[in-house]
């Protein structure tokens, strides 16, 4: 009978499916302060990427995907502390792990990360600075600032026909401040020139320095490059506007809002640049009808799509590594080519740890975002990444 019992207790775990190994994320960034803007939606997401993948056995079809989330309050200290917690308590299943996108709490939690071992990207996070300081297995998932600023000069130089630029940039973060240097140094070797550069403070509310230095030059510059958030841009346009510069005006991805496309007339021309154009590809606008439908509404796509994105790159590693084991990820990630998603052909094999892929160029149009045109820089093309 002890026989007979035992044959048959082996022949039904023979018969019972192998329970497939989980794939665990690690998230510490933003749910509530001014980050939760756009790391919320980021994981968005992630999140809907997760459900559909689980509802058909998991990551690559067999690991179930479980995150572990906590909300760093867009705090860099409690990004660091959440951080340091959850890897204490989750130490040997994290197979990954999802920052801010904002350069201190990144760099505060990814070194953490990657001392763990895992690879760790930074929500919407574009400095190059971020994966530059932490080292490797850290990765950008979108556009970098240097990729921004060598597509714009790529649009001026070849689209809208620049000859002439003038710059405003500010010290705030490496976004606005590096930016349009990287655009000068890209327009300049198309043969165009940067004809005057002025400087602001964040949440300046007061630009009549820059109209002055710009209406001094002997002529009007063909394109203004300045990189203003969303609170001081509208500051900034209307106030060059209403001193009579009417050069082409080139802004950051983060002008696709609805309290700026609705500005009115002062903003027609305007162009930004974005990772979310629904009208770049089929795949692109559904996933904004399918965001709008679970979330109620098209304000946050931007980060949500790239958050998606972010988890067809991690699905196309896993495959390509056969294994979701750590150490695995992280070099299979570095390897990826041509990786299809909702925000474009994603390759990093020959790129480092920043992505090349397409950027679309936007337009304002009475309060709608018109899509231009998408740009895929050859490598060369790019501008090197600024240190600090």
């Amino acid at each position: 009978m002890k026989k007979l019992l035992s044959t048959l207790a082996l022949a039904a775990v023979c018969a019972s499916p192998a329970m497939a190994d989980d794939f665990t994320i690690g998230a510490v960034n933003a749910k509530t302060g001014f980050m939760a803007a756009y790391d919320a939606p980021f994981m968005q997401g992630v999140h809907m990427y997760m459900d559909e993948a689980n509802a058909n056995g998991g990551l690559a079809g067999k690991y179930p995907i479980k995150i572990i989330e906590r909300d760093d309050a867009s705090d860099i200290q409690k990004a660091a502390v959440m951080t340091s917690e959850v890897l204490a308590e989750n130490a040997d299943s994290l197979n990954m792990f999802i920052t801010s996108a904002l350069a201190p709490q990144a760099i505060a939690g990814g070194s953490q990360t990657l001392g763990a071992g895992l690879l760790t990207a930074h929500t919407i996070a574009s400095q190059p600075t971020i994966p530059a300081r932490l080292g490797d297995g850290s990765y950008l998932v979108m556009m970098s600032d240097a990729h921004m600023g060598g597509v714009y000069a790529k649009y001026a130089a070849e689209d809208l026909k620049a000859k002439t630029a003038y710059i405003v940039t500010s010290d705030f973060d490496p976004y606005t401040q590096f930016l349009p240097l990287y655009f000068k140094e890209k327009f300049e070797e198309y043969g165009g020139k940067v004809i005057g550069q002025s400087d602001f403070s964040y949440d300046q509310q007061e630009f009549s320095n820059v109209v002055a230095d710009i209406k001094k030059l002997p002529e009007a510059p063909d394109v203004i490059m300045a990189m203003p958030f969303d609170n001081d841009f509208p500051i900034i346009i209307k106030q060059l506007r209403a001193g009579g510069v009417e050069s082409t005006y080139l802004g950051p991805d983060t002008l696709d809002l609805p309290s700026v496309k609705g500005l009115g007339e002062v903003v027609n021309g305007v162009h930004y640049v974005t990772m979310a154009a629904p009208e770049s590809s089929e795949s692109a606008g559904a996933f904004a009808q399918a965001y709008e439908a679970k979330h109620g509404n098209t304000d946050s796509v931007y980060p949500a799509m790239v958050g998606y994105s972010f988890m067809k790159m991690v699905a196309a590693a896993a495959e390509k590594a056969g294994t979701v084991e750590k150490a695995a990820l992280r070099t299979a990630f570095s390897e990826l080519e041509g990786v299809d998603t909702e925000i474009g052909e994603v390759t990093f094999k020959g790129f480092g740890a920043l992505p090349n892929l397409p950027v679309h160029i936007m337009r304002i149009e009475d309060g709608k975002g018109v899509h231009v045109k998408s740009i895929k820089l050859a490598a060369e093309e790019i501008p090197t990444p600024r240190s600090e």
